[in-house]
């Protein structure tokens, strides 16, 4: 009996300390590249929070028809005062649930970590005067137009789900993939830079992998 506890105890702390040990240890594990030659005319944005990454795409004249599905959900992507395109990619119930730390509710956060259907959210965003807490890479046109077609990949149905968004000019999309403790938010952004052929973590579960790729890349740096 008392074999069994200690067993049982060892487990409970072991298992979560191997997850985070490894889920940091993949994002300072760089694979993906080498860059494109060129001019690196284009800039996305990284937007983090505690917990998750958010993409930032430009809405230039040439990528705005790309998301044009969109509109119809009234996520304005079509108007001039719409700068950035906001993208993020995660489990359904958690995602649209929890616009902040304190709607975290437990079940959702169980159900996330065991396994939950993923959704996409988009959101038009207006311009940005200040990106000292956005981390910038410079892209060419060719890894631009790459690492659009992996986030268009990733919508499984360009019919909005009848839910409401956080803002005026959200909404969320279903996604292609299953969210679960090994195939987070995080780890979808990494692999979805490293399908634009970006040098970037080999697994990136964590909002700190992400932070550590970046630094371990340089990429916002270039």
């Amino acid at each position: 009996m008392r074999r069994g506890l200690f067993w049982l105890g060892f487990c409970a702390l072991v298992v979560p300390l191997a997850y985070i040990c490894v889920g940091l240890l993949g994002g300072y594990a760089v694979t993906g590249g080498p860059r494109l030659d060129g001019p690196r005319e284009y800039r996305i944005g990284l937007v983090g929070g505690p917990i998750h990454y958010d993409l930032l795409i430009p809405l230039h004249d040439d990528i705005r028809p790309r998301f044009a599905f969109a509109a119809a959900a009234g996520v304005s992507v079509q108007d001039p005062a719409a700068e950035w395109l906001l993208v993020g990619w995660g489990a359904r119930g958690f995602y649209t649930s929890t616009a902040t730390l304190s709607d975290i509710a437990l079940p959702v956060v169980l159900r996330a970590a065991s396994g939950d259907a993923a959704v996409m959210r988009l959101d038009a965003v207006g311009r940005i005067a200040d990106f000292a807490a956005i981390p910038l890479i410079a892209l060419t046109q060719t890894e631009t137009y790459s690492l659009i077609d992996a986030v268009l990949a990733s919508v499984e149905d360009q019919t909005a789900l009848p839910m409401p968004g956080f803002t005026l000019t959200d909404a969320f999309f279903p996604a292609r993939g299953r969210f679960h403790l090994f195939n987070t938010c995080n780890v979808w952004l990494g692999d979805t830079l490293r399908a634009a052929g970006l040098p970037f973590g080999r697994w990136t579960p964590f909002a700190q992998s992400i932070r550590l790729s970046l630094a371990q890349t340089g990429l916002a740096r270039d």
